[in-house]
């Protein structure tokens, strides 16, 4: 059989203020027109089909409309990423139908209730496709966990998911005629970020390995959108990335869908096939008389521009754009010589130190005209104060005592004997 695995289409994604739409349409065409040449049996999406939970109709439109176009080739599964909303995928899969050959997985799900797919080939065999959704650290898995094992380390949650999803994957096997398949929407450690991932997913907390992973013919995974094999030993998978270079830390990208082939009790044999990637993104930095030598490459690029100047150029974004009529300029920062600064050594830097804490502290309390005898008592105050927070030790006053000494002599006067 023969697996199409894409990724990772951030469907309504806007640089610096530009949208992708016209990049997306591109790219979108030539996947589905490779899937109609190539003609796979089964089609993984491995997540975040939308940008952000909250699509436009327009994106949810052209998302569907690609989705039905390849499902008219084979059967489609997409897992639900980190952007995008499990709620929408329960209605779009409540619109679609049970009977439709899209099936959008919402939610981490029991290995024995939709975690595990099978799909049956015509040439006998069946295609057995584990499926792991993105895992938000802040929430309980029904399908998978107790409340008790919650507080575990997040890559030890997502490995006892793994190990169910394999025990199911792979019971009753017959590797005469199953094929065993992963898909996932994860972070594995090791894995060499774009640069454009939502940080807070794509951080060490979030690192996951390849050790849970079942002995499977290939493991799809979507997040990072840089396209790269999985890290790790004994694991036949890749990233297959994102299919536009979504921001400059994706420059220079070359961008792919992956075509797996996929026989029983055989090892995978697996291909990249490159898209266009819509517009480039492109960094300029140099002069205006630098600029001019390269306008011919540039091209219908998405561009950021640093222009090196003696002095302020009135006008500059409109000479910048005057000289890349066919690009698209994002931003265009003036690097000006005259407001350049100038690096001091570390004999300057100590003559010239900052004043600390308690120097700047006394300076105020002279502007504001304290007496020389009240200055140095708040002085006192504020050293200790200081001394306690930088150490991080309670802030003890004696002053603090005088605050409750009349209140406690009051008390005592107007206790009545029994």
């Amino acid at each position: 059989m023969k697996l199409l695995h894409i990724s990772d289409w951030h469907l309504g994604r806007v640089t610096y203020n530009e949208p992708r739409a016209v990049d997306h349409d591109v790219v979108l065409a030539e996947t589905i027109d490779i899937a109609h040449r190539a003609k796979p049996d089964l089609i993984v999406h491995s997540g975040d089909l939308f940008d952000h939970a909250r699509p436009s109709h327009v994106d949810m439109s052209r998302a569907i409309t690609a989705l039905q176009e390849l499902a008219s080739v084979a059967p489609v599964v997409v897992v639900c990423g980190n952007h995008d909303s499990p709620s929408l995928f329960r209605v779009f899969s409540q619109i679609l139908g049970p009977g439709s050959r899209i099936h959008l997985v919402d939610a981490p799900r029991d290995p024995r209730d939709g975690g595990v797919l099978r799909f049956p080939m015509e040439d006998g065999s069946v295609a057995r496709l584990a499926v792991l959704p993105f895992v938000n650290a802040n929430r309980i898995v029904d399908a998978f966990e107790d409340p008790d094992s919650w507080r575990a380390a997040y890559a030890e949650r997502v490995g006892r998911m793994e190990r169910a999803l394999a025990a199911e994957l792979l019971r009753d096997f017959d590797d005469r005629r199953d094929i065993a398949i992963f898909a996932a929407h994860l972070h594995v450690g090791g894995a060499n970020f774009a640069g454009s991932e939502r940080p807070v997913h794509a951080s060490d907390y979030y690192a996951t390995t390849t050790d849970e992973l079942p002995a499977v013919a290939y493991a799809a995974f979507g997040h990072i959108h840089k396209p790269q094999k999985l890290p790790g030993k004994g694991v036949t998978g890749r990233y297959a990335g994102s299919p536009i270079q979504l921001d400059f830390g994706e420059a220079g990208e070359r961008k792919s869908v992956v075509l797996a082939d996929l026989q029983p009790g055989r090892p995978a044999v697996v291909d990249t096939i490159d898209l266009s990637g819509g517009r480039p993104l492109c960094k300029l930095e140099g002069t205006l008389d630098d600029l001019r030598g390269i306008v011919s490459s540039v091209g219908r690029a998405l561009c950021q521009v640093a222009v090196h100047t003696e002095t302020h150029q009135p006008a500059l974004a409109e000479l910048v754009h005057d000289l890349l009529p066919d690009a698209v300029v994002l931003q265009v920062t003036e690097v000006r010589a005259d407001q350049r600064l100038e690096v001091l050594s570390p004999a300057a830097g100590a003559v010239d130190a900052e004043p600390g804490m308690r120097e700047l502290f006394r300076d105020f309390l002279t502007e504001v005209g304290t007496s020389k005898v009240g200055a140095e008592r708040v002085m006192e105050t504020f050293g200790r104060v200081l001394t306690a927070v930088e150490e991080q030790q309670p802030i003890e006053l004696p002053e603090k005592a005088l605050l409750t000494a009349p209140l406690e002599a009051d008390r005592t006067t107007k206790e009545v004997p029994r």
